[in-house]
C-alpha cells in the first residue's frame, strides 16, 4: 500500500495524509464489492505480497484437489457397492422369471395332454 500512498503524493500532488485516506478508502469500497474471503487478498495485494497470495491459492486448490479425490474414491466405492447388488438382484429376477416361465410351459403342457413336470 506504500507504493501506491507514494504514487498518490507525487503523481496527484496529495499530501501524506490525503493520500493515506484516499487509499484507505477505496480499500474499504473495494472490500464491500467482494466476498469476504477475498478482502485479506486485496490487502496483501496492496502490500505487494503476491507471493503470499499465490502460495494461498495454491495450498487452497491443493486442499480443494484432495477433498475432491476423496468424494470421487467414496462415489466409486458406492457405485460399486450399488452394481454388485443391482447384479445380485437381476439374478435373482431371472431365476424367478425362469421358473415362471418353467411353471407356465408345464401348465400349457398339461392343457394340451402333455406332460407335466
Amino acid at each position: 500500500m506504500q507504493e501506491l500512498i507514494e504514487k498518490l503524493i507525487a503523481e496527484v500532488g496529495l499530501s501524506s495524509d490525503q493520500a493515506n485516506k484516499t487509499v484507505a478508502t477505496v480499500l474499504n469500497f473495494v472490500k464491500t464489492k467482494l466476498p469476504p474471503a477475498f478482502s485479506g487478498n486485496i490487502e496483501s495485494l496492496l502490500a505487494g505480497k503476491t507471493e503470499e497470495m499465490k502460495q494461498d491459492v495454491k495450498q487452497e486448490g491443493e486442499g480443494f484437489m484432495d477433498k475432491a479425490e476423496d468424494f470421487a474414491e467414496a462415489a466409486k466405492d458406492k457405485l460399486e457397492d450399488f452394481a454388485e447388488v443391482a447384479k445380485d438382484k437381476l439374478s435373482d429376477a431371472a431365476d424367478k422369471a425362469e421358473d415362471l416361465a418353467k411353471d407356465a410351459l408345464d401348465k400349457i403342457k398339461g392343457l394340451f395332454g402333455g406332460e407335466k413336470k
